[in-house]
């Protein structure tokens, strides 16, 4: 019981830092012992609707990834845009790295060091220097609200940007789709920010920083 009242406790204080209704820890939900998984992800964003700079672009989704738990030097890079003019159709790499279960075929390959040569460069990009500790550390499944969620400021125009996402980028990362109504109708905008509900492993704030490399220093 009083395990359970600890948890409780600690999902609380963790809504209670966030927007309300953006992000809920279940307080049923133990935490997970967790490995950090690597991975690239490419694909092409096409707007029939909104047209983004491609540094804006970046830093937006960026910021959802990272509000969706992937690591701290998660990269996104957006390449094809007209120098400082908008652009309707552009390719996006992402480079970033994941909570996944320990318990996984995938999380036990990182932990016993059998990394692919795939995966170390993967490491490198992120500017990891040595592999990724091989302690786990605890996760808690949360519930995420994106359209919601103010530090991610998504917009009516930001539709076609969030069905890519749905599509393109969280099955790749195994998070979960909760709840989702992202339809998106060429040349025409929404009164509000198409409802997007996800369920994603994210690390608890008492990760020591010592389980994850330290971050690579910002270039010019």
């Amino acid at each position: 019981m009083v395990r359970r009242t600890h948890l409780r406790a600690a999902a609380v204080l963790l809504a209670g830092a966030l927007p309300f209704g953006a992000v809920v820890a279940s307080d049923a939900a133990a935490p997970v012992q967790s490995l950090w998984q690597p991975q690239e992800i490419k694909y092409s964003y096409m707007g029939f609707t909104t047209a983004y700079n491609c540094d804006a672009f970046e830093t937006k989704l960026e910021t959802i990834l990272k509000r969706l738990g992937a690591h701290p030097e998660t990269q996104v890079r957006a390449t094809g845009c007209e120098f400082n003019v908008p652009s309707r159709n552009f390719f996006v790499t992402v480079t970033t790295a994941t909570a996944v279960p320990a318990s996984e075929a995938a999380a036990k390959a990182i932990k016993t060091g059998t990394h692919t040569e795939s995966q170390q460069k993967l490491l490198d990009k992120l500017g990891v220097k040595k592999p990724f500790s091989t302690d786990a550390f605890p996760a808690q499944w949360t519930t995420v609200d994106l359209a919601k969620d103010r530090k991610m400021d998504l917009q009516p125009g930001d539709c076609e940007l969030m069905e890519g996402l749905r599509d393109q980028l969280l099955p790749k990362l195994s998070i979960k789709i909760v709840m989702e109504s992202v339809h998106c109708t060429p040349k025409q905008l929404s009164i509000q920010t198409p409802p997007l509900t996800v369920s994603a492993l994210v690390p608890l704030p008492s990760v020591d920083k010592g389980s994850v490399d330290k971050p690579m220093k910002p270039t010019a």
